[in-house]
């Protein structure tokens, strides 16, 4: 079975209830907690990689109250995680993530884990992500698979923001 066949079948379906809860089962996804450790959020993007592309990283010890830097690497690209100075984060995390695998791959955000606390990911090749936006419309795509930016934030949304999406998203789906 092809890596797009069952996340065309989403898209195709996404009004039905049942499909898009079997694709919660997609060992394609890579599921993040809030609790998640750092080092563990890369390792999960890295094992969705070919060995050639994965990330590396190195934990710097530093005098701030987060108490480390994470620096990402591959080639010739190094790439500081921008945390605030008091603690590291799962956003600024993946946000880095998708800043070292561009343009290559592309990490999107399956939004219909919005609202829990551990969020769904899925990591495909830009080429991919291309194709499924030709056969579905990008907004279609991005309804259902948001594409992580620099602006990107998931685990840190407000608890009002949070219910205002999925009200929005709820009224879309209606109108689908």
């Amino acid at each position: 079975m092809s890596t797009l066949q069952p996340i065309v079948h989403v898209l195709q379906h996404s009004s039905d209830e049942a499909v898009v809860e079997q694709f919660f089962e997609n060992e394609s996804l890579i599921w993040i907690d809030w609790r998640e450790y750092e080092e563990d959020v890369i390792k999960y993007f890295n094992d969705q990689l070919p060995e050639s592309h994965q990330i590396k990283y190195e934990m710097i010890e530093i005098d701030k109250p987060r108490g480390v830097d994470i620096v990402l690497s591959s080639g010739d690209r190094q790439l500081t995680i921008p945390f605030a100075d008091d603690r590291t984060d799962r956003d600024s995390t993946i946000r880095a993530m998708q800043e070292m695998i561009a343009p290559r791959y592309q990490i999107r955000w399956f939004m219909e884990s919005l609202g829990n606390d551990t969020l769904a990911f899925l990591l495909l090749s830009t080429e991919q992500w291309s194709e499924l936006e030709r056969q579905f419309g990008k907004d279609k795509l991005e309804f259902h698979f948001q594409p992580v930016t620099s602006e990107s934030v998931m685990f840190y949304l407000d608890m009002d923001d949070v219910f205002d999406l999925i009200k929005i998203r709820e009224q879309a789906r209606t109108s689908e």
